[in-house]
């Protein structure tokens, strides 16, 4: 089981979710605050720090609403989260919804919506003010005029900017974004899961092929004064989407050789760890196997902790239901109870 809230600083409990910052997130702060920084100063604009920490508010609320699409359409569909791991484009752990693919669908696209709402909210506005939205659209890695005009002005504009690259970004079929598990959980009913899964994978290998031959053919010589060469971020969206197909197809390997080592199903209880630790012949097993074994124990000592807390929270459930009626109960205790008595039937018939 991944921690997706490895190397993530913990910002506490927001509404009943655990909410962390990935540590990439404050690199790309970083990163924006001193090349902001760097244009004011080259435009000769008064208090150039300003410009930074602004472009980092905007980009954290951005994400922020991102995330909170994603938990609304989970939680609207039946599902429920308690984690939220906020990366530079988007959140890094998707809501849990109950397994089908449709769902899962609305639930990957709710982020991307909320960028084209923004688009569309602020795009008006830019216009009634002056400002020329063309450079924000063609040039989204070099978009011209930003910190031209008023501070309010500068602020649309770089809110437009950001919700551009997001959406864009995030519409792409890799690994990690949300247009990666759209298109996944589209092409699950075709294919099934794992076969979806790494069809993803080599298509966001594929993205990061295109995107170095991209960076190649835009390289130019006569651009090298620039503060940020054009093929720089190119190649660092490629290995990023190479890197993450990887690991998509590695989870999935690793995940398959768990099935035919252990023959174990998740819905059907947990038999299987009662398997003696030798192989069809009585042989030991390596050391690989051994270890394969312990990392299935603690996956399974831990969704044992998880669901016996929650049939402990299924008794506040009822009490509740019992004062207040099924519709005086909120949707993640509706998702709780949904999941409880799913496992009790899976249980009998086992």
């Amino acid at each position: 089981m991944r921690d997706d809230s490895q190397w993530s600083l913990n910002c506490g409990l927001w509404g009943g979710v655990r909410v962390y910052v990935h540590a990439s997130l404050f690199v790309a702060f970083v990163t924006i605050v001193y090349f902001a920084m760097q244009v004011a100063q080259l435009r000769e604009l008064e208090d150039p720090l300003v410009y930074g920490l602004m472009a980092s508010a905007i980009l954290l609320v951005s994400l922020l609403l991102h995330e909170l699409a994603h938990v609304v359409a989970a939680w609207r569909l039946g599902g429920s989260t308690d984690l939220v791991v906020l990366g530079p484009v988007g959140g890094m752990h998707l809501p849990n919804v109950p397994r089908e693919p449709h769902r899962e669908v609305i639930v990957a696209l709710a982020g991307p919506l909320v960028h084209f709402l923004a688009l569309l909210v602020l795009g008006p506005a830019l216009i009634v003010s002056g400002a020329s939205l063309g450079d924000l659209l063609l040039h989204p890695l070099y978009p011209g005029g930003m910190l031209s005009g008023s501070l309010g002005t500068v602020a649309m504009k770089m809110a437009f900017w950001f919700n551009w690259l997001l959406l864009l970004l995030n519409l792409m079929p890799a690994p990690a974004l949300d247009g990666g598990r759209a298109l996944r959980s589209i092409l699950w009913p075709v294919m099934g899961y794992r076969a979806a899964v790494r069809t993803v994978s080599r298509s966001g290998t594929m993205i990061a092929v295109m995107l170095c031959m991209l960076a190649l053919l835009l390289h130019d010589p006569s651009n090298n004064a620039r503060l940020v060469p054009t093929w720089l971020p190119l190649v660092m969206l490629a290995l990023y989407f190479f890197f993450s197909s990887q690991q998509e197809v590695q989870t999935v390997e690793e995940d398959d050789q768990e099935d035919d080592l252990f023959g174990y199903d998740f819905s059907q209880g947990f038999s299987s760890l009662e398997q003696p630790a030798v192989g069809p012949r009585g042989r030991q097993r390596g050391p690989m196997r051994r270890w394969l074994q312990q990392r299935q124990e603690m996956k399974e000592r831990r969704l044992r902790e998880i669901e016996a807390e929650e049939e402990r929270r299924v008794d506040d459930v009822l009490i509740r239901v019992k004062e207040l009626g099924i519709d005086g109960l909120s949707p993640e205790d509706r998702s709780l109870l949904h999941r409880v008595s799913a496992r009790y039937r899976n249980r009998l018939q086992s």
